[in-house]
């Protein structure tokens, strides 16, 4: 992939203040416009990415605690994707749900502790946790633990590669 000129990468003062205006949904899930912590991500801008999704949680209203423990993961996954394990590991922690509840489609606290496994180098808690999800039901849990079977898969591998999808299916 050609590398983007570093404007691409850039979150301006304008951009964090029209973000902050953006509900949840608009911000992390669809990424509406190219200042957001979808978009950034998915140009590989993660450190930008951090700093927009970082003033986010300052500045936004969150409908939901949820949303916020969502941004705080997606904090995480970027840290993780410029190997910044430590500090994603951190996030991680801080994105899990104060009170686990059993739901049909997403056991988030699971997928999490899988995650920060991953960051902390515990192969053996990794395992574990991917074993949970993909005996689960619910499509985020497939999702989930597809994503950590990637994370186990290729263990030794940069963050940045485990969680692409080829790692997934490697035995």
């Amino acid at each position: 992939m050609p590398e983007e000129p570093k404007t691409a990468c850039h979150v301006t003062a304008l951009d964090k203040t029209s973000n902050a205006q953006m509900s949840f949904d608009d911000f992390d899930q669809k990424g509406v416009s190219a200042s957001t912590w979808r978009r950034l991500s998915e140009r590989g801008c993660y450190a930008a990415a951090i700093e927009a999704a970082e003033d986010y949680l300052i500045h936004a209203h969150f409908a939901k605690a949820s949303e916020q423990r969502d941004v705080m993961f997606h904090i995480a996954q970027s840290l993780g994707m410029i190997g910044r394990y430590e500090e994603a590991a951190l996030a991680v922690a801080g994105a899990k749900s104060p009170i686990a509840t059993p739901a049909d489609d997403l056991d988030w606290n699971t997928y999490l502790d899988g995650t920060w496994a991953f960051f902390k180098r515990d192969k053996a808690m990794l395992a574990r946790a991917r074993q949970i999800l993909v005996s689960e039901q619910g499509r985020g849990n497939q999702i989930n633990g597809s994503v950590l079977s990637g994370l186990l898969n290729c263990f030794d591998k940069p963050y940045l590669s485990a969680y692409q999808t080829p790692c997934r299916s490697e035995k």
